[in-house]
């Protein structure tokens, strides 16, 4: 574009009357199509910076991982959200932004399969809820997900700093994360009930869950996630860790209910 402006510059100096006016007409012409394929490029590189990431992604991230300004970041964010292409989550102090195109089974017909296995494991298989814990856990590096940027450049920092002194940070972006892998109710909202003075234990709990209505049929569930919390934390920051189920109340909606869940780092 700067070379067409240079060049409108330049030549309105050699030609005059009825070529200039014809010659303006094109040059700007030709201005609005550089504009129009500048703009489609800006929108369908960060629609893809965005698909690419599954788990999420902010303005920032977009920015870093585009080398684009985050003005122009957040115009081009607010048109495909006007466009419906794409959705806006907030998951904890983040706005993250996902595609809205579904290029997968319905996340409700899953559920609905998912259900059915949990059920039937409960049902078959009481009181195992420790034995599948273990083992998701051993297998969590098969699952397949991804994080947002903004959380692992949140976990990398925290690797490479002494775990006695960003206990309590791991714990508080605990309830950061855990909505990214847990795929069937990336809505549940999760508080924090205490966190030891010593920064090693935190207990959560968590509301608005699509297993817990009015029986514990799917309460299996919440041992596969300890399970691959364990895994996942284990992972990222080379510690000890121990995720249990301490609690959990059944009400006669989701909005009653609730299950409280722990993590201790060694």
């Amino acid at each position: 574009m700067f070379n067409l402006i240079y060049l409108k510059f330049n030549v309105k100096k050699h030609i005059k009357d009825k070529s200039l006016l014809l010659f303006e007409r094109i040059l700007s012409w030709c201005l609005r199509i550089s504009e129009q394929d500048t703009s489609v490029k800006y929108e369908y590189e960060i629609l893809q910076c965005i698909k690419n990431n599954p788990g999420g992604v902010t303005i920032t991230d977009v920015s870093d991982i585009k080398g684009y300004s985050r003005n122009t970041v957040s115009k081009y964010i607010n048109i495909l959200k006007l466009k419906n292409k794409i959705y806006k989550k907030k998951v904890g102090a983040y706005s993250l932004y996902f595609s809205s195109e579904e290029n997968y089974l319905p996340n409700s017909l899953v559920l609905s399969y998912y259900k059915v296995l949990l059920k039937g494991l409960k049902n078959n298989l009481p009181e195992k809820g420790e034995f599948f814990k273990e083992l998701i856990k051993e297998n969590a590096s098969d699952i397949k997900f991804t994080f947002s940027p903004k959380i692992y450049k949140q976990l990398k920092y925290l690797k490479n700093h002494p775990i006695s002194q960003f206990t309590k940070i791991h714990l508080e972006i605990f309830k950061e994360f855990y909505p990214t892998y847990d795929i069937f109710q990336p809505d549940v909202n999760i508080s924090v009930l205490n966190i030891d003075p010593k920064g090693k234990k935190a207990t959560y709990r968590f509301r608005n869950s699509v297993f817990l209505k009015d029986n514990n049929n799917y309460i299996y569930h919440l041992y596969f996630m300890c399970g691959l919390t364990e895994g996942i934390l284990e992972k990222e920051i080379k510690q000890k860790v121990k995720c249990k189920v301490e609690n959990y109340h059944i009400g006669g909606d989701k909005k009653d209910s609730y299950f409280d869940i722990s993590i201790t780092i060694d």
